[in-house]
């Protein structure tokens, strides 16, 4: 594996054509700025949340990933604003992506509770590899204990990133799109090679539907299908979950991959299946996910992926003045 791992720096580090994708989280739901900033000031609280994601858990140098945002809404300028900073990292975070990345999305009532808000996201990235926790060849011939002769210093990269996006919502449905990386920032360490980020085009979206027995007045809670379509480069795949949504718990089981497509390599588009548990009380909430590996890789080389999300939401002291209810109808999961 340590093998594999230089090899993989050595690529990067060198002139070549990649393959680079931004790390996908299984609760995007929960956090839902991070794939389009049009949720920004969605909801009529303030909110933040935070998610931590265990790639291939029983791997080495396991992909590890987390997201902290923040969003609010102003209803004298019928905007919402956001704040998102994340970072990454693989090989026991010896190359590692860190963004933070400012929000704004503008809301315009179309009637009915049907709402659209357009939306722009400004970022500053860095790109970076720290060469004193990585093993070289001298060292895995005379152990990987005693300090390799490379003088090699840690390098790094800043850019700027931009993004956009618009979202759709009604009372019991919703549809966005986003496009990342828009101005395809250089993320390459080596001074001497481009290597401009893909666009990330993500279309999601989903409906919600109450259980609700009408004989006896009662609610069971609701049903809420949704999916996510992601494509980067080379690269695409279909998120298509389904959600038993009652209070306080909440269930969801999510399937990964394309269900008529096929990977570049050959064979079935089949990347996991996720189950997804939930509690929340009043203001706060916390979740929990599990991807079940069923590409190539297998359950038993990967260990699954793990993922925690908590989250916090508060009321704004604002002007109040009349005006119709905001619905959002996504999971919070």
């Amino acid at each position: 594996m340590k093998a594999i791992y230089i090899l993989s720096i050595a690529l990067g580090l060198s002139a070549g054509q990649s393959w680079a994708q931004d790390l996908r989280y299984t609760q995007y739901n929960a956090i839902p700025t991070s794939i389009n900033p049009a949720f920004a000031g969605s909801l009529d609280e303030a909110r933040l949340v935070s998610v931590y994601r265990n790639q291939w858990a029983a791997m080495p140098g396991a992909y590890v990933g987390w997201h902290v945002a923040a969003d609010w809404y102003n209803r004298n300028l019928n905007s919402g604003f956001g704040i998102l900073l994340s970072q990454e990292e693989a090989g026991a975070g010896g190359l590692s992506t860190t963004r933070i990345a400012g929000q704004y999305a503008y809301e315009i009532p179309l009637g009915n509770g049907w709402r659209l808000r357009p939306a722009l996201q400004a970022a500053l990235g860095n790109r970076s590899i720290d060469m004193q926790q990585l093993t070289f060849g001298d060292q895995l011939i005379r152990g990987p204990q005693i300090s390799t002769i490379e003088d090699r210093p840690s390098v790094s990269r800043h850019y700027f990133d931009f993004a956009t996006g618009f979202l759709l919502t009604g009372r019991y449905t919703w549809l966005g799109c986003s496009f990342d990386h828009l101005n395809n920032p250089n993320e390459s360490l080596n001074t001497t090679y481009i290597d401009p980020m893909d666009v990330k085009t993500s279309v999601h979206g989903g409906w919600r539907m109450p259980l609700v027995d009408y004989m006896r007045n009662k609610h069971h809670g609701d049903l809420v299908i949704a999916f996510n379509y992601m494509a980067q480069g080379q690269f695409d795949q279909l998120d298509l979950g389904v959600y038993y949504d009652t209070s306080p718990l909440s269930f969801g089981l999510w399937y990964q991959g394309l269900p008529f497509g096929h990977t570049i390599e050959g064979g079935n588009d089949v990347d996991a299946v996720s189950a997804i548990v939930g509690y929340g009380h009043e203001n706060w909430k916390v979740g929990y996910s599990y991807d079940i590996t069923l590409n190539k890789l297998g359950l038993s080389t990967t260990g699954g992926s793990h993922e925690l999300v908590l989250s916090y939401t508060w009321q704004t002291q604002q002007r109040k003045r009349p005006q119709s209810p905001r619905y959002l109808p996504c999971p919070v999961f």
